[in-house]
């Protein structure tokens, strides 16, 4: 998605400058337009407390954090240990827990922070628990990412209230709102919504003031429902958590966002189901 989002940012007149994540996850996107020099600062939300602990611990000590990569256990006696402290995280401080999520995502099949390890619990797949940890190349990351450190805002709230925050630089701020899924959300996401949490983030999206772009699964509640007064798009994605396949997710836009018919049809970005 960072490709098209820097292109939809270009479009917007005043330039966006600052890029804002509400439910940021591994804030890939985030991440890219920072390194890439599409923004001048981001804003990283999630609710989710190992999430949010492991960013603030991986910019907040970046030496530390390379420390650990470099030096940690990667087998099967880590693994229960880290899986115990990120189910239980209110009895670690930032950096077990920032840690332990990490390494999750890092062995776990698909990266899914609640899945089994790479291998199995009993290590007799194909592929073994550090199949996915690179050591140097994690370090070297790290490394990098902590260049950007204090150009980064990190928040762990509700995502109705973070954005409740940025409403008043709407002129400077774009926000990209990748909320959990509807459909088997609760089988992706420690903290998946309720229709009801969807439909309150609807709401509060519609008052928003600043720009943004929402992407969801495609689900006909999404058009028919939740925003059936929004420009939506439909378009094609790889998905590559349980089974590699391709799938279709729609894209709603906030009214005042500038998105030229054009481009979608010509580049073939997607299709439109509602202009």
């Amino acid at each position: 998605m960072a490709p098209y989002i820097a292109t939809v940012m270009s479009w917007q007149d005043p330039a966006p400058v600052t890029y804002v994540e509400p439910f940021a996850g591994g804030a890939g996107v985030a991440l890219r337009l920072l390194v890439d020099g599409e923004v001048e600062k981001v804003r990283i939300n999630d609710l989710n407390p190992g999430i949010a602990a492991f960013w603030r611990t991986m910019f907040g000590d970046p030496v530390g954090f390379v420390r650990r990569i470099e030096t940690d256990p990667v087998d099967m006696k880590a693994w229960h240990a880290h899986r115990e402290v990120y189910l239980n995280p209110s009895d670690a401080n930032d950096e077990t827990l920032g840690f332990a999520t990490f390494f999750l995502n890092r062995c776990n099949r698909s990266g899914i922070l609640t899945a089994r390890p790479i291998g199995g619990l009993d290590q007799s797949g194909k592929w073994l628990i550090d199949a996915r940890f690179n050591r140097e190349g994690l370090a070297d990351r790290v490394r990098k990412l902590g260049d950007f450190a204090d150009r980064v805002i990190i928040t762990e709230l509700d995502a109705v209230a973070m954005l409740a925050g940025v409403s008043n630089d709407e002129e400077e701020s774009f926000a990209y709102i990748d909320p959990p899924y509807l459909v088997q959300g609760d089988q992706l996401y420690m903290n998946g919504l309720s229709m009801e949490d969807h439909e309150r983030f609807a709401k509060a999206l519609g008052e928003l003031e600043c720009r943004w772009l929402l992407t969801y699964d495609a689900d006909t509640r999404i058009t028919e429902d939740l925003y059936s007064g929004y420009r939506c798009l439909e378009f094609d994605i790889r998905h590559n958590a349980h089974k590699h396949h391709l799938g279709k997710e729609f894209a709603v836009f906030s009214p005042d966002l500038v998105v030229p018919d054009d481009t979608v049809v010509v580049s073939g970005l997607g299709r439109w189901i509602r202009a």
